[in-house]
């Protein structure tokens, strides 16, 4: 492969975003579940970029009994969504509505967490 195709390459592989959010303790859960509609909604009406729609939940509160792992609590929601490509995600991360909401959801939020990942190979999987 040419050095341009490589670069060309990756832009095709699809991206896994992990994300949750704990919300301050003054917001109400109406308010947490209008809130994580809204997510819900923005990714609908860009599905054209999704390798997989977002699936997600409350968090699961499981012990990891493994020497030197702390597991953060506190999560109030979270999801994992694939983008079709890291062209894909830039153009959602880029988009107006996006960063709309981001900006109307920010100041309810005590902590957020976003993990962007692509496929690795000889990892096991």
């Amino acid at each position: 492969m040419a050095m341009g195709e490589d670069a060309e390459a990756a832009k095709c592989v699809t991206v896994t975003r992990i994300a949750c959010f704990k919300f301050r303790d003054w917001v109400a859960a109406g308010d947490i579940g209008a809130r994580t509609g809204a997510f819900l909604a923005l990714y609908d009406e860009y599905a054209h970029l999704l390798a997989e729609k977002p699936r997600g939940g409350r968090p699961l509160d499981t012990p990891l009994n493994l020497t030197g792992v702390q597991r953060d609590k506190g999560w109030d929601t979270g999801f994992v969504v694939r983008f079709k490509s890291e062209a894909a995600r830039l153009e959602f991360d880029k988009a107006e509505g996006h960063d709309k909401l981001k900006n109307e959801t920010d100041p309810l939020l005590e902590r957020v967490f976003v993990y962007d990942f692509v496929d690795q190979e000889n990892l096991g999987w």
